[in-house]
């Protein structure tokens, strides 16, 4: 078998059902390509939904569930129980263009010992996706980053696969990037390997997840610094005494956080815009900085 592509998915049912549909339709050999979902920890009807799926299916579906062990854990699991030379990772969010697989492949076979890369379109828009639009949401110069990308199974295998310290979201697939760099490969860019990034727009009831999802960044930024004391990793999370003071002008000795939530608790339900919006992306960042602030003082303990 040449691909296995792995989504790691919790509590995004409906989400995740659209994304197996359109793997389920690509322009690639359905012999070829198997499809392995990690359940981590889901408390909806995910498993249930893709258990339903998988007689019907036109390639190999597989389900792996877990407890709410984290992306690394998860993935990891993905990977050992993989039998594709390699492994496509894509998000529960992502919808795949056609041609995605093919496009993955061709690049593999131009260029051995690399890290294929495609465009992540970033939209709003569930229902109008069959045209990429160019947003600058969509660049960014990670060497690793699995919203869309693919390596040989053998090279995760090589470096460790992914670090199991990282039990809350964000960094893990940086951190393994720079293993995967350290090796000798190569990243490349398809810009024909086309995915549908899919991220609603902003409404009150959304911040309290936010800025939790901001607090676990910051912990695990924490824990990639203190692996890869680099400039590149300080760039990247922004630990770097200039960000932080920029964010404590903004909050002002707390003040920037009790204004913002003041602002975005006067909004109703509609999307964010405009000033609201605007405090809103502010108030995570505070969250963010606060919490890295914490931890390089406990020295990254909980």
């Amino acid at each position: 078998m040449k691909v296995s592509v792995q989504i790691c998915s919790r509590n995004r049912e409906d989400l995740l059902k659209r994304s197996l549909l359109a793997l389920f339709n690509q322009k690639f050999p359905k012999n070829d390509y198997e499809i392995i979902v990690v359940d981590d920890g889901s408390e909806d009807g995910t498993s249930a939904m893709v258990s339903s799926l998988i007689e019907d299916a036109p390639c190999k579906l597989r389900i792996i569930t877990q407890g709410h062990d984290g992306l690394s854990i998860g993935r990891n699991r993905g990977i050992k129980t993989a039998v594709g030379e390699y492994v496509l990772f894509i998000d529960d969010d992502i919808i795949a263009d056609e041609n995605l697989i093919s496009e993955h492949l061709r690049f593999h076979e131009m260029y051995p010992r690399s890290v294929v890369k495609g465009w992540v379109n970033h939209t709003s828009e569930l229902d109008s996706i069959k045209v990429p639009k160019f947003t600058m949401a969509d660049i960014s110069t990670a060497f690793f980053w699995t919203s869309n990308v693919s390596v040989s199974r053998r090279y995760l295998l090589n470096v460790g696969l992914f670090d199991e310290d990282f039990r809350e979201y964000g960094w893990e697939d940086l951190e393994l990037g720079l293993r995967l760099k350290a090796i000798g490969l190569t990243s490349r860019y398809n810009k024909k390997a086309v995915v549908f990034h899919y991220k609603s727009k902003w409404k009150k009831a959304d911040i309290p997840r936010l800025i939790e999802q901001a607090k676990a960044k910051g912990r695990t930024a924490v824990i990639f610094m203190a692996k890869h004391p680099t400039l590149r990793v300080r760039l990247a999370t922004g630990i770097l005494a200039s960000r932080f003071f920029f964010n404590d002008l903004l909050n002002f000795n707390g003040r920037g956080i009790d204004f913002c939530e003041k602002v975005i608790t006067a909004q109703d339900d509609r999307e964010l815009s405009g000033a609201p919006l605007l405090c809103a992306k502010n108030l995570i960042s505070f969250y963010y900085f606060d919490e890295i602030r914490k931890h390089l003082v406990s020295g990254g303990r909980s």
